[in-house]
């Protein structure tokens, strides 16, 4: 388990890495505003969320890495023992919710941009459906079951 883990946090580390440089202004792997909101965000306004949105996106990110490493015992679990199999749940449940909302007319309602539409279908969701399962296996594991 701790593979899986480890996996998830530099996964989730990498995206909420990328969340901090578009807060800071950098645009990779894109050129424009544009350019990122049509590739990443898809919404339809064409503004970049605020760079405080963009930190606040990466800490969400990055947090659940963390509590993956907690599950598989890589770190130390300061909170009590009931507390984090609840936190793992809720990862569960936030990256499935994510997961499947890609499929859903009103998601593709908000979020219609090309290319994120079809990068969303593709990569995106299925990533979250992963992770979901990800962190249902450690849970699993971390229970005994």
């Amino acid at each position: 388990m701790s593979f899986i883990a480890f996996a998830i946090f530099l996964f989730l580390t990498a995206v909420a890495l990328l969340h901090v440089l578009w807060g800071a202004g950098f645009r990779w792997p894109c050129k424009t505003d544009l350019e990122l909101v049509s590739t990443v965000v898809g919404h339809k306004s064409d503004a970049m969320p605020t760079p405080n949105q963009c930190y606040l996106a990466a800490l969400a990110i990055y947090v659940p890495g963390t509590i993956a490493l907690m599950l598989a015992g890589l770190i130390d679990a300061s909170v009590t023992a009931s507390t984090l199999p609840l936190a793992g749940a809720a990862c569960v449940l936030v990256f499935l919710g994510r997961g499947i909302a890609g499929y859903v007319p009103a998601w593709r309602e908000r979020f219609p941009r090309e290319p994120f539409a079809t990068y969303d279908r593709l990569y995106y969701s299925p990533l979250c459906l992963l992770l979901a399962a990800g962190f249902t296996l450690l849970l699993i594991n971390r229970s005994g079951v």
